[in-house]
This record gives C-alpha cells, sequence and structure tokens, in this order.
C-alpha cells in the first residue's frame, strides 16, 4: 500500500541519515610541521600537546616535512605517539623534501627545514587549508576553531604580528612599504588561494635570488604584505614571562594592529598555543624563561621522556624543580595536572 511505501522511505531515510552522521562525526583538521633531526624531541612533545587537548569530535590530520638525512626513528615515534593519545583520530604523513631550498640564506640557528613550509601548497595539493607551526610550540587546547577561522579575499598566510622593528627591515632591505609584519611559526596559511596565485613559485624565485635576514619569513612579508591577516594572538602567543612584557610587545604595533586588553590577558593567561621562538629554546640548559615548564610538562607526559633528559643533558629532579618554578600565571598548567590526575584516577 502506499502507506506502507511512505514508512519504509521514511525509515530507509532515518537511517541513513543516522549513518551519515555516525560516519561524519569528526571535524577534520590539517596540521603541518617542519623538522630536521634536531627538533625530533621537541616535534614529539608538541604532538603529544596536540593530541592530548584534542577534542573528542576533532581528527587530526598530521603532515610533517623532513629531509633526506632525517633519522628513521622519527616515524616509529610519532606512530607510537598517535597510538597512546589519539588511535582512532589522527593520522600522519611524512614527507622526504630531499634538497629542496638548499640554495637558500641559512645561519647558524635556521636550517634549511625552515623553508620546507614554502612548499606545502604543493606537497598537499588537494587540501584547501592547513595550520603550519614550528616545532617548537605547546597547545593547550583544540585546534578546529583556529582552521576555520574566516580569512579575508585573497589573503594566503594568517599569522601573529611579529616585533614592530621588522616592518622597517623590509623597507630598508627591499624597499617595499608595508603596515604589518607576521612571524612565520605559527601559520593558517589558505593553500588554495596560494595555488591560484602561483604564490609558491614568486616565494621560491625571491628566496633563490636574496639575502634573507629572517629567511623565510622574510620572504613570506616582502612577497605577500598585501594578502597576510593577522591571527588572534591567543593562537600565536610568544612564551613570555610577564604580562607586562606582552603589553610593552604589544605596543610597539601600529594601533590599527593592537589587541585589546581583553585579547592580551586571553593570550597570556589562557592561551591556545604558545611559542619558544629566537635562539634559547625550553630544552636548554641556558633558558631562563619560567614558561619553559609548560614545555617540561608535555615532555613528561610523552612516551619517550627518559631519552628526552637524557638527549638534553638534565635529570628528573632537575624538571620537577622547573615545573614548582611556575608563577602565578601557572594556574593553567595546574588545570592541566588536575585534568590528568583525574584520568589516572578514572582509568585505575
Amino acid at each position: 500500500s502506499i502507506l506502507s511505501l511512505f514508512i519504509i522511505y521514511v525509515l530507509y531515510f532515518h537511517i541513513n541519515k543516522i549513518f551519515y552522521e555516525e560516519k561524519n562525526i569528526y571535524n577534520y583538521v590539517h596540521v603541518a610541521v617542519n623538522i630536521d633531526n634536531k627538533y625530533i624531541y621537541p616535534c614529539i612533545v608538541y604532538i603529544t600537546s596536540l593530541l592530548e587537548n584534542k577534542a573528542d569530535s576533532t581528527f587530526y590530520i598530521i603532515h610533517i616535512l623532513t629531509g633526506d638525512d632525517i633519522n628513521k626513528d622519527v616515524f616509529t615515534k610519532v606512530k607510537a605517539t598517535i597510538e597512546k593519545f589519539a588511535p582512532n583520530s589522527a593520522n600522519v604523513s611524512f614527507y622526504n623534501m630531499k634538497d629542496q631550498f638548499k640554495r637558500a640564506t641559512h645561519g647558524r640557528f635556521i636550517s634549511t627545514a625552515d623553508y620546507y613550509k614554502i612548499a606545502l601548497p604543493s606537497v598537499l595539493p588537494n587540501v584547501s587549508r592547513v595550520i603550519f607551526t614550528d616545532a617548537d610550540v605547546i597547545t593547550f587546547k583544540d585546534l578546529n576553531e583556529m582552521y576555520n577561522i574566516k580569512l579575508g579575499k585573497k589573503i594566503y598566510y594568517c599569522g601573529a604580528l611579529d616585533h614592530g622593528s621588522f616592518v622597517n627591515e623590509i623597507k630598508h632591505y627591499f624597499h617595499i612599504v608595508i603596515d604589518k609584519y607576521i612571524n612565520a611559526g605559527i601559520l593558517l596559511m589558505n593553500l588554495e588561494e596560494i595555488r591560484n596565485d602561483g604564490i609558491e613559485d614568486k616565494l621560491r624565485n625571491f628566496i633563490d635570488s636574496h639575502f634573507l635576514n629572517h629567511h623565510d619569513q622574510t620572504a613570506i612579508n616582502a612577497v605577500c604584505y598585501n594578502n597576510t591577516q593577522v591571527l588572534p594572538y591567543k593562537y600565536s602567543s610568544f612564551a613570555f614571562d610577564s604580562y607586562e612584557k606582552i603589553v610593552k610587545f604589544n605596543n610597539e604595533h601600529t594601533e590599527e594592529y593592537r589587541f585589546n586588553e581583553s585579547e592580551l590577558q586571553q593570550a597570556f593567561y589562557s592561551p591556545t598555543i604558545i611559542h619558544f621562538p629566537g635562539y634559547v629554546k625550553p630544552w636548554d640548559k641556558d633558558c631562563k624563561k619560567i614558561r619553559k615548564a609548560y614545555w617540561w610538562y608535555y615532555a613528561k607526559l610523552s612516551l619517550f621522556y627518559q631519552e628526552i633528559l637524557d638527549h638534553y643533558g638534565f635529570n628528573n629532579e632537575e624538571v620537577e624543580e622547573i615545573l614548582n618554578q611556575i608563577p602565578k600565571e601557572g594556574s593553567l598548567i595546574r588545570k592541566i595536572r588536575k585534568k590528568n590526575d583525574n584520568k589516572i584516577v578514572k582509568n585505575n
């Protein structure tokens, strides 16, 4: 009868709807990082923090760009980390960049690997956008919200503001007048627009033909200055040890690009990502930054804590001392500790 057919149709529709929703429960987020052998352990610590703070509804698709000489240990270490922290909601692919960017400007602390991000539009031809980070970052929250930031028309790179003095550097060396300068350590990259406008080739040509004080970052700002957008600071906070320092940094920029007090407080007290730029890193013995405790917290949480201790010449007592020297804003890490303590109790 017509009624029976109608009932069958309704049931079929609802069963398929339920099946479809179950198959699409995840928000897929592409993240990328480039490393060389010096950054294998920082990469492991970063991925540990990424997966530990992942929302249940997020599936991370991780892309790692390496050179030809990478220690093959990194493959098994990253895969083991995913199996431990997100066995069913993350995967990883590795890309051998071989001899790309060998002609680029290098420095004592900058290697060829820093340039690999420039190739992401061609490395990931079917991906429309990706969150790129250096390996010297820690995430405290899920990145799906960041991944879906609305980008303006013809925006190629969305990144954090860097020091205001770098604006003058572009003008002095390249005679290009810009009103903002973004840091290339954390980027939301609009791969589709970059491909459409042939920007990767323009960047490669610029890199091959110029001396670059700040390497790939200089190239991005010089070539794409009209096509960059400022990332909300909570997604790209530098690891300042005091609120006064973050305010001082904010005042380096023109009024148009300054963050308001609420944004600064969120970036300092409740960031999504913190970045450790500069020559001295949290795993260095001579690092004085109090916020290095955040890095060591996730190092200790990782599967390779003892290896990390041995590699950087620390012992567990030294790390415990670092973790106990957290200032008032350490409430963030205490919250993390409480969350993980609850997990341990629940699992037991």
